[in-house]
């Protein structure tokens, strides 16, 4: 590191070094995107970022033996703007905390596979960041002189006053430092209210108005409503679904997060736009009104820490999970869970079962058998590739919903049946790419299938009643689920249950207060 910087050059070759890459990073955007409603905000927050950097360095330079401290500062700025614009590059979003949940519950066969997904040619630009490494490049940054301690200490007020511009002019949102500690504090303070949970395994005091015998969740992962037969997708994607026609398919349902963690966290604990703190866990109700309850998963159990979603499962009376294969890798098609499922039903006892299926997640083609490569069109690129396999993905969805069906139907119980995604995907539908980003959303990441079954002897609350029109957000699925089954507590709420005639909409905010049907409004493809 000696070699890359010269401590004892003049301060305009620190001043060179921190602008080339700020100047480079906008260059970049503006040459490979057009300029977004971002781009000079972001613009802003480096530069004074930046200016704080330099301040810094002046400062640690007065002190002995903290050179590779500012050496460590100025690699650390590098090393942000290459990431933020990298970003920018391949999907035009910004870091933000999404980024890091979705960090904290993966593993690095997925981050690999998810890399070599996206990866472009355009991604060679930011070699361009490594031009200070060349001889022909300055790279002093910091005079030896000593600064006095009155200036030393006006250097930090004034650091300390750019930090508060940062702050309170909201530019701090930027920042990807800023955006890592803040959004892992938030991780482990939602991963500690589980622990919690699981510590106490607290019983809470609730009533029941029904008896019913047999619940089934099917919980899907990317599956978009707009792909779906039953939902008017003009391809047969749902042949077996919608021969059945005692489902009831709600139109207007979203989740509140357009990544698995987000959306999840808030469906299986009380937990919200308005209040983001999870009190209890919809898994806890169920255990408190005597049902016995089941998670049955084809997803991975740990990531870099222990999986957050599986973490919620814990609480459940039985865990099993059937894969440890990465997303990419071919691991156990859904069908996997049939025979477990089946199993499961035969046991005693009044019970609810969560099926979390690895559905229509990236890779679509690994997500079904080669039986269920039924879309085929002779043009052969990206677009159209990625268009069948997702289909074929949903297409064997539709074979194993229609086969969880079956079973439960077999019982004959009092039974009933739900699916929902946890959230949607982008298909070329509304944008030109595929996906789902948490910084460059779409309606269709955010919309997804909500399919609800009952047996004729299945017991439902007085004011139960089905109106698939309603507008809908995921994260009050704890309270739909409680009303349907008859369990009331506090905290449950009738008026944000799907099924209850007292169901008051609400608005449904997605990220930073934004209301989704504005969004959607003004959205255009």
């Amino acid at each position: 590191m000696n070699r890359i910087f010269n401590l004892q050059a003049p301060k305009m070759s620190l001043i060179l070094l921190l602008v080339y890459p700020i100047i480079l990073a906008l260059l970049l955007e503006i040459g490979i995107h057009q300029i977004g409603p971002s781009t000079f905000l972001n613009v802003l927050e480096n530069t004074l970022f930046g200016i704080i950097i330099y301040v810094s360095v002046l400062i640690l330079n007065s002190f002995k033996g903290s050179k590779w401290i500012s050496k460590a500062m100025l690699l650390g700025f590098y090393l942000i703007l290459i990431i933020e614009t990298g970003l920018y590059i391949l999907f035009e979003t910004r870091f933000n905390a999404s980024y890091i949940y979705v960090i904290l519950n993966t593993n690095t066969a997925e981050i690999t596979e998810f890399s070599q997904t996206f990866s472009t040619y355009y991604l060679l630009w930011l070699l361009l960041f490594l031009l200070p490494l060349f001889s022909f490049f300055p790279k002093s940054i910091a005079s030896a002189k000593a600064i006095s301690k009155p200036k030393i200490v006006t250097g930090v007020v004034f650091i300390l006053m750019l930090a508060g511009v940062l702050k309170f002019s909201k530019l701090i949102i930027y920042n990807l430092p800023y955006i890592t500690v803040k959004s892992y504090t938030q991780y482990k303070e939602q991963v500690n209210e589980i622990e919690q949970f699981r510590a106490e395994n607290l019983q809470i005091e609730v009533a029941t108005t029904t008896q019913n015998e047999l619940i089934v969740v099917a919980i899907g992962e990317s599956a978009s409503r707009k792909h779906m037969q039953v939902y008017g997708y003009d391809r047969p994607t749902n042949p077996l679904l919608i021969a059945q026609d005692s489902l009831k398919l709600f139109n207007d349902v979203i989740s509140s997060h357009v990544y698995t963690m987000g959306s999840l966290y808030d469906a299986l604990t009380l937990a919200n736009y308005e209040n983001p703190k999870a009190s209890q866990s919809l898994i806890q109700f169920l255990k408190s009104a005597n049902y016995k309850t089941y998670w049955l998963s084809n997803q991975r159990p740990v990531g870099f820490h222990d999986n957050l979603i599986s973490k919620l499962a814990s609480v459940s009376h039985e865990t099993v999970f059937l894969n440890y294969s990465a997303f990419n890798e071919n691991g156990n098609y859904d069908e996997v869970l049939l025979p477990l499922l089946n199993e499961t039903l035969s046991e005693e006892g009044k019970k609810v079962i969560f099926l979390h299926l690895a559905g229509n997640h990236y890779a679509y083609n690994k997500r079904y058998p080669t039986r269920f490569n039924y879309f085929k069109t002779e043009e052969k690129n990206e677009k159209t590739s990625n268009i069948n396999t997702y289909d074929n993905a949903i297409r064997y969805n539709d074979y194993v919903l229609s086969e969880v069906l079956k079973l439960i139907q077999q019982q004959n119980k009092k039974s009933a049946f739900l699916y929902f995604s946890d959230h949607g995907e982008e298909m070329y539908d509304v944008a030109e790419f595929f996906g789902h980003f948490e910084d460059k959303p779409t309606s269709t990441m955010y919309e997804i299938p909500f399919i609800f079954w009952k047996s004729p002897s299945f017991e439902t609350p007085t004011d139960f009643v089905i109106d698939t029109s309603r507008a809908y957000m995921l994260d009050d699925f704890p309270h739909s689920l409680t009303h349907l089954m008859g369990i009331s507590a506090e905290g449950l709420k009738r008026t944000r249950s799907i099924f209850s005639d007292s169901f008051r909409p609400r608005k449904r905010l997605i990220q930073d207060g934004v209301d989704f049907d504005e969004f959607k409004a003004k959205e255009k493809k």
